[in-house]
């Protein structure tokens, strides 16, 4: 039985600007880091960043049907995709976690996928027994 999916883009580059994309596209991003702003944790810790990165994830309102927000984050992706690389996004990680108990059966929306396939971006999964 499927517990919770997080699902979440991570995208990042070393002239990548989030909140130039933030300010074109509308789109509210969550864990903005923009060159230079001090990092507090990894690698990086309490240094400048050397690198842009944020992650978008679907809104709520989204992750409450039966995708969890997949169609929702794929079309707008797709929509904004030469923009976001245009902004210095280099590196784009489209990631599903499944958390469940017992078995773990899922399905992925056909719609979803065919739009990230058109991206051309990968889709990353794991899955985690809880």
């Amino acid at each position: 039985m499927i517990n919770k999916m997080d699902i979440a883009c991570h995208l990042y580059g070393n002239n990548f600007s989030p909140n130039k994309v933030e300010q074109l596209t509308g789109l509210t991003l969550m864990n903005k880091i923009e060159i230079g702003d001090i990092r507090t944790k990894g690698v990086y810790k309490d240094k400048p960043s050397p690198y842009g990165d944020w992650v978008l994830y679907p809104p709520e309102k989204h992750k409450q049907i039966d995708d969890y927000g997949l169609l929702w984050l794929a079309e707008n992706l797709s929509k904004h995709i030469e923009l976001i690389k245009k902004c210095g996004a280099e590196n784009i990680d489209l990631v599903i976690g499944v958390f469940y108990e017992g078995q773990c059966n899922f399905v992925l929306d056909p719609k979803a996928i065919n739009t990230i396939g058109g991206i051309g971006i990968p889709l990353q999964i794991s899955c985690y027994d809880i």
